[in-house]
């Protein structure tokens, strides 16, 4: 009786393992790294903490601190940097207004400037880099 008690008790537990085989009802994430071009110490008048200038996609992420960002949406994006210099034209479009940036830099430090068209015009002193994030 006692090793029947045991069979029973091992085919117990041996059908539990095999019976959560279960599919996963989460969808796999829709996430691929995408290049963007990161801007950095932003120096000058109310200045954001960081830009992110999608390559690939019409996205514009503002950073106001370093934990909250602020999407918007992309247009007249030009590239014409060269193997030395960024030279790089964007609109950023909010509901209610469209601003300009323009962001020339050197390659080799990826210091250089940002000037935002908007109501008014202002220059900032910038640093520009090359990075992939998750999108």
């Amino acid at each position: 009786m006692k090793n029947n008690i045991k069979y029973l008790g091992l085919f117990a537990i041996v059908l539990f393992f095999f019976s959560c085989s279960e599919e996963s009802n989460f969808k796999e994430p829709d996430i691929d790294l995408v290049p963007v071009y990161a801007i950095t110490n932003i120096v000058g008048t109310n200045a954001p903490y960081a830009i992110n200038i999608y390559r690939e996609k019409p996205l514009i992420i503002v950073y106001t601190t370093s934990v909250n960002p602020i999407s918007y949406t992309a247009t007249g994006y030009t590239d014409n940097s060269t193997e030395s210099s960024y030279d790089i034209t964007v609109n950023r479009v909010s509901e209610n207004e469209t601003i300009k940036y323009t962001i020339t830099a050197d390659k080799a430090t990826g210091v250089g400037n940002l000037t935002v068209v908007g109501a008014s015009t202002t220059a900032y002193t910038i640093k520009v880099t090359e990075k992939e994030v998750y999108n």
